[in-house]
């Protein structure tokens, strides 16, 4: 069974009291928040301690961040952070907030999207967990129809299927991706 977890940094968030688990027969996923980078570091060493393997960071995880978290976390353990094409940086830059939070999962052993959501003060963060493409870009849809200001992928989602999903919605939200960047 794949353990996956998604870390999002959110003001006055911890994994006690801002996240959720999705699991079927074929995954577990957990999406948490925490207050700062450095309470991010320690609950990614708690997740793998769980038994976590696959770990997906929000933007605010730098490269830098995340380099020291992948090295940290050992072999066996992947570690990405959302990154963002040129294009969907310049949109993101001009946001005057970022309460409204989109996040699409791919999960394994999901037959129809399983829709969550989690809130504070801080953040209003709408998750998906999506069986495929289809799927996805019908999500993205959805989040865009209720005013999301972003949406951040899971590492599945590489840069073409991220531009896929992003043309779908008519490039009117930013669109961030843990999968790979082709720079």
């Amino acid at each position: 069974m794949l353990n996956f977890a998604f870390v999002i940094n959110v003001s006055g968030a911890a994994p006690e009291n801002y996240s959720v688990i999705y699991e079927n027969d074929e995954s577990r996923s957990i999406i948490a928040g925490v207050d700062g980078i450095e309470a991010g570091k320690a609950y990614v060493r708690e997740l793998i301690g769980q038994g976590y393997t696959l770990i997906n960071l929000c933007g605010d995880f730098d490269d830098d961040v995340t380099e020291e978290i992948r090295k940290d976390a050992g072999e066996g353990i992947t570690v990405e952070n959302a990154r963002y094409t040129i294009d969907e940086l310049a949109k993101l830059n001009k946001l005057e907030s970022f309460h409204d939070y989109g996040m699409i999962v791919k999960m394994d052993g999901v037959d129809e999207p399983q829709w969550r959501r989690l809130e504070n003060a801080d953040c209003a963060l709408r998750v998906v967990f999506v069986r495929d493409m289809d799927q996805a870009k019908a999500a993205a849809l959805e989040m865009v129809r209720k005013r999301v200001g972003f949406i951040e992928l899971c590492s599945w989602f590489d840069q073409m299927m991220m531009e896929k999903i992003s043309d779908e919605t008519g490039g009117k939200v930013p669109i961030g991706t843990c999968g790979r960047i082709y720079r």
